[in-house]
């Protein structure tokens, strides 16, 4: 299993700024930086997005403008996010987020019985809730 790569927040933040992310995208990617911790309802609700297309579909349009941006980057975190994954498939999303885990160690999806939705968790280099000192 690789270790996840860090991202460099500075370059994270220059690609953002690049990216031409529509303000759609943009709200997205702020507001789970902000909250940490979502799921597809939670997300939908929270910005009060349609059901379609779905909100992870936007965010993952949004990782991929991201992504042309830090293409190093990018790369080495697909890899990871490859290697996350039971079917070894890479999901841009992973770029800013991944898949949460309970306390056992069991993913917090459907599948694994142990939660409605697929739930992510932001990235700790790049989560931006509590604020800066």
């Amino acid at each position: 299993m690789i270790k996840r790569p860090l991202l460099d927040v500075e370059f994270f933040e220059l690609a953002l700024n690049d990216a031409g992310l529509d303000p759609c995208e943009l709200e997205i990617i702020e507001h789970i930086r902000y909250i940490g911790i979502f799921d597809e309802l939670s997300l939908r609700k929270s910005l009060a997005l349609p059901a379609k297309p779905p909100a992870l579909y936007k965010l993952n349009k949004a990782c991929e403008k991201i992504a042309a941006q830090l293409p190093e980057q990018a790369q080495k975190m697909m890899d990871w996010s490859a290697s996350q994954s039971p079917d070894q498939i890479s999901w841009r999303g992973n770029l800013v987020c991944s898949i949460g885990f309970n306390a056992d160690g069991e993913r917090l999806e459907p599948e694994s019985g142990t939660a409605l939705y697929h739930t992510f968790v932001v990235h700790k280099e790049l989560f931006n809730g509590l604020g800066t000192a």
